[in-house]
């Protein structure tokens, strides 16, 4: 048997990125001519293409001219992100560092979902250094779908080890979206209460387990199995 675990990035390894945010309501201005604020929407586990979609739907404007400049918006909000980036302070989560080092070691694949798009995901985890972790994933810039990108992440680990035949994938994440999609795609969700959801929310949304946040390694290792 051989084990895949899967990552959302923001509440669950790093403190939500304001200038992800930032980038995305530039984004939005710079494309559409629409001035507002990422605040008009429950944005939490959604995609980056979902987040822009549903700010610009609550503004009124018409879903062709949204899908008409979607990919020219994503384009200019990873611009503006790799700007951004430079001076924003990543903060990662407790914990985090130690986890990955000791899955990896103990022989696990590990692979991000995400609904940031992929240059900007890698930014942020490059930027505090353990992007190196991650050679595999689904992304925003994949799909709008997140269960899609379970899919296309376990794929894509299938795609680059070979011998990946017989597995068994955990994915871990604070959303309740984390969770249904990881029920949708294939993969047994654990839920980490380091974002705006609660472990009852987790629980009722498909958590297979739920943690209050990654810094017992030892636990969580128990729960991934081997």
């Amino acid at each position: 048997m051989n084990y895949v675990v899967t990552f959302d990035i923001d509440n669950t390894l790093i403190r939500s990125s304001t200038g992800h945010a930032a980038a995305i309501i530039s984004a939005i201005n710079d494309t559409y001519g629409v001035k507002t604020s990422i605040d008009v929407i429950r944005y939490h586990g959604m995609t980056d293409p979902e987040i822009v979609i549903r700010i610009l739907e609550k503004c009124g404007l018409a879903d062709q001219l949204i899908h008409s400049r979607l990919a020219d918006c994503l384009k200019r909000m990873q611009q503006k992100y790799d700007t951004i980036v430079q001076y924003e302070n990543i903060v990662m989560l407790g914990g985090v560092s130690t986890l990955l080092s000791r899955l990896e070691r103990d022989g696990f694949y590990l692979g991000l979902v995400t609904g940031n798009v992929e240059k900007i995901a890698y930014a942020k985890l490059n930027k505090i250094g353990i992007g190196v972790f991650f050679q595999f994933g689904g992304f925003g810039s994949d799909h709008i779908d997140r269960a899609e990108l379970v899919k296309i992440a376990i794929q894509r680990a299938k795609s680059r080890f070979g011998s990946v035949d017989d597995i068994r994938v955990f994915h871990i994440g604070d959303a309740e979206q984390d969770m249904t999609a990881a029920r949708s795609g294939g993969a047994t969700p654990i839920g980490v209460t380091t974002g705006v959801f609660t472990a009852g929310e987790l629980k009722t949304a498909g958590a297979h387990r739920v943690v209050s946040n990654l810094e017992n390694t030892d636990k969580i290792r128990q729960l991934l199995g081997s």
